[in-house]
């Protein structure tokens, strides 16, 4: 049983003990040099100044824009309608851009002298295309007032410019004269015109619009008749 035993021990005594397994060391995280830290800080400072400058920029930008301003003429003194527009009827003023004002450039001023007042002008507002135009050549007291008029109102023949023609009122739907309700007492008012202008005929109302020019005083009598369509011209002899 001793020899045994010793046996035993000499071979334990004589077999390699194995090693104790240690662990690989893991890595050291990297060192930050102090010199990389305030690297990457100038960094973000100079991104926010650049950025603060960005805006700084579009801002100025959208105020420039805002407040620009731009010459545009303007009637320097009250102007009639029909009058021819002279150099001392306009002047010159500076206002914000808006664009939803179309008033004439200044730079326009030698275009518009010599046009003619398409409506009253008033001293201090602003001139715009719609107010002037070429000259009609209408006369001192003179108006131009549109008749839109069916076939029938007229001679079949049709209408030129310049032929003197008569406006006649014609019965309405009730068939009473127009004229009544213009002033006559119930009695047909004849009103002498000049044709100025015949458009073209419409195809779908199957209207033409003939412009007539006449004296100012049957201007609103007649506008009023071709409000109504109770009206037809008369072409007289020896015209058109």
């Amino acid at each position: 049983m001793t020899a045994r035993a010793e046996t035993a021990a000499k071979q334990v005594a004589s077999s390699p003990v194995p090693a104790p397994t240690v662990a690989p060391p893991s890595p050291a995280p990297p060192l930050r040099s102090a010199a990389a830290r305030p690297r990457v800080s100038r960094k973000s400072l100079v991104l926010s100044v650049l950025v603060v400058l960005l805006g700084g920029l579009v801002a100025f930008a959208a105020g420039q824009m805002l407040t620009a301003r731009t010459e545009v003429l303007a009637v320097a003194r009250d102007v009639q309608v029909g009058s021819t527009i002279t150099a001392d009827d306009l002047a010159v003023a500076s206002v914000t851009s808006d664009p939803r004002l179309s008033p004439i450039p200044a730079a326009e001023q030698s275009q518009v002298i010599g046009m003619v007042a398409q409506v009253p002008l008033v001293r201090g507002g602003l001139l715009t295309r719609s107010q002037v135009g070429v000259d009609i050549g209408l006369a001192a007291g003179e108006m131009l007032v549109a008749l839109p008029m069916k076939e029938g109102q007229f001679p079949a023949r049709g209408l030129t410019a310049r032929p003197r023609v008569i406006v006649v009122p014609t019965p309405g739907s009730a068939g009473a004269s127009s004229a009544a309700g213009a002033g006559g007492g119930g009695a047909q008012q004849l009103i002498e015109a000049t044709v100025a202008e015949v458009g073209p005929e419409n195809p779908t109302t199957q209207v033409t619009v003939v412009d007539v020019r006449l004296r100012g005083d049957d201007g609103p009598t007649v506008a009023q008749l071709a409000s109504t369509g109770n009206l037809a011209l008369i072409l007289l002899p020896g015209d058109g």
